[in-house]
């Protein structure tokens, strides 16, 4: 009798740690509770077509995805670019705004899939307007709700203002070193090649 008591209270602790690890979740960057809220849900979802920009270009995405709409390339106006859907996060911008702010964009986890970017791939390497470039893990977007931004409290952003893209992470919400992601909030971005 003792023995199964022992094999019961042993099988009872072992289904608790599993419902603990299951509510923890498995690292979607979607599923991190209380993060990223999702604002308008997505139109343009893997698979569908992107369309050519009838706009201006903001985006283009090159290297090894299955995506394109203008060669080998994939391009985006802001339209097309916020129809993958909107989520908004608050985060501490230490670089630019010196501030906690509210941003609004696209989860870069999703614009990665509507591209169609190969398993094999593991990095993005992201270029702004002023030939800024760094090199952006593809771990960091599948593990954090890493966003392409579009708004700063609730306003697009200029040129002026790190816009009209910019890549955002959830500093308030993990413990980020900023030794090393500072450098990959990265602002005016134009294109995005994945290796």
């Amino acid at each position: 009798m003792g023995r199964q008591l022992r094999s019961i209270r042993v099988l009872v602790g072992l289904m608790a740690l599993l419902a603990v690890l299951v509510s923890c979740g498995g690292g979607d960057s979607k599923d991190d509770a209380g993060i990223a809220k999702e604002v308008t849900e997505g139109s343009l979802v893997p698979g569908d077509d992107v369309p050519a920009p009838a706009g201006d270009v903001v985006l283009t995405i090159t290297g090894d995805i299955s995506t394109t709409n203008d060669g080998d390339a994939l391009s985006f106006d802001m339209e097309t670019l916020e129809k993958i859907g909107l989520w908004r996060y608050e985060a501490y911008d230490e670089v630019g705004l010196g501030k906690d702010a509210v941003f609004e964009g696209v989860l870069m986890s999703d614009l990665l899939d509507v591209a169609g970017v190969s398993d094999d791939a593991s990095k993005i390497a992201a270029l702004a307007i002023n030939d800024y470039a760094v090199d952006i893990p593809i771990s960091d977007v599948t593990e954090y709700p890493v966003l392409l931004a579009t708004k700063v409290d609730g306003e697009r952003m200029t040129v002026e203002e790190f816009g009209p893209l910019r890549v955002v992470y959830p500093s308030l919400d993990f413990d980020l070193d900023s030794a090393i992601y500072n450098a990959r909030w990265i602002w005016q971005v134009i294109e995005f090649d994945i290796s």
